[in-house]
């Protein structure tokens, strides 16, 4: 992937949750989003990452929100071209007739040169389609 913005950005989430949206059967007018950062281990945070981190992914500006999608893409794209290196997307429930999606990314803000989940055609997304029984 060579670049990263905002419109890019929200036209490969949008993909993402088409595919679970597909696979699990969901009909929805509307959706939502909570965005939960992921810290990983033995992986180093720059000064970019950590202005993040501390004041934008914050449990006091994000934690437990429904976001829009709007809302979602503007705060995560926040640094473009600089965006989370990986995003895995899950769906939560329906609430009336809107489908909410968990977030959960990296605290790594990369260029889209480092991207991961490319081979998919939607970086930095993952679908993650849990089947229960």
């Amino acid at each position: 992937m060579k670049q990263m913005n905002k419109d890019i950005f929200r036209e490969n989430l949008l993909k993402t949750i088409e595919e679970i949206s597909r696979e699990k059967e969901l009909v929805y007018n509307n959706c939502n989003f909570v965005i939960e950062p992921v810290k990983e281990k033995d992986k180093p945070l720059n000064s970019a990452d950590d202005m993040m981190r501390l004041n934008v992914l914050s449990e006091e500006n994000i934690g437990n929100k429904l976001l829009t999608l709007d809302s979602t893409v503007n705060i995560l794209c926040g640094l473009q071209p600089l965006v989370p290196i990986w995003i895995d997307v899950y769906f939560i429930k329906m609430n009336g007739s809107t489908a909410v999606f968990k977030l959960q990314c990296s605290q790594r803000f990369r260029k889209p040169t480092l991207l991961r989940n490319a081979e998919n055609g939607h970086a930095p997304f993952k679908a993650i389609i849990e089947n229960t029984f």
